[in-house]
């Protein structure tokens, strides 16, 4: 749909396709389906294929979905332990309770985030999202990724986090050892946080000390060229 609309409007060339965790298997896709048509691909904790672990993870949020009488409740408070780690529960809430009730505040906060994602998602729509999830591969036409990953005439910046334990960072360091070789213009970033996969929602300085030298070479170039 993305590149459809792209596609429509007769734009030739885009500057940035940046996406983080499904958006940026997303941004993988369209690279991959128009290897010509972007000039940097930025993908943001995720990664080019549904590893086992999201694989996995994604049956377990498919039973809860179909199986619980609130769904989107029961799937987001199991999902949120996947975006956050131990540490960054223990920094938030160290076990403190909630000062007029008996429950610990880290309960009511999964809860509030069921209850607030179920307010403004449907559930086919998170039905929708887990597919996507499990089925991004940029190597399903050519059954090999670095054939899929070599025609990408993009500069690829992979930006991982060092403690996300979705799209965890193994995998992308090992995508980058495989793109290296094949592919000199391929960049390798890392966010250090205690966060985990929400750190890209969460670590702004450290993301954005990353995007900015990317984005300030095309402001000199098109000062140069101007």
């Amino acid at each position: 749909i993305f590149l459809e609309g792209i596609n429509i409007l007769e734009i030739e060339t885009v500057f940035a396709l940046i996406g983080g965790s499904l958006g940026g298997g997303i941004a993988w896709e369209m690279a991959n389906l128009q290897p010509t048509k972007f000039q940097n691909l930025i993908p943001i904790a995720t990664d080019w294929k549904a590893s086992d672990w999201v694989i996995a993870n994604v049956l377990v949020q498919d039973q809860i979905l179909n199986n619980s009488d609130n769904p989107i409740v029961d799937a987001r408070l199991h999902a949120m332990l996947l975006y956050r780690t131990p540490q960054s529960l223990k920094k938030k809430f160290n076990r403190r309770k909630q000062s007029q009730v008996n429950d610990f505040q880290i309960e009511s906060w999964l809860v509030n985030h069921g209850f607030k994602l179920q307010n403004r998602f449907k559930l086919s729509a998170y039905k929708l999202m887990n597919h996507l999830l499990k089925t991004i591969d940029i190597s399903k036409e050519t059954n090999d990724f670095e054939v899929s990953a070599g025609k990408i005439s993009a500069n690829i910046h992979i930006v991982s986090v060092d403690t996300d334990y979705f799209f965890i960072p193994d995998e992308n360091r090992e995508t980058f050892e495989i793109v290296k070789p094949i592919k000199q213009n391929v960049f390798y970033h890392e966010i250090k946080s205690i966060h985990g996969h929400d750190a890209f929602l969460i670590e702004f300085d450290q993301l954005a000390q990353i995007l900015e030298p990317i984005f300030n070479k095309q402001k000199q170039q098109n000062h140069v060229n101007a």
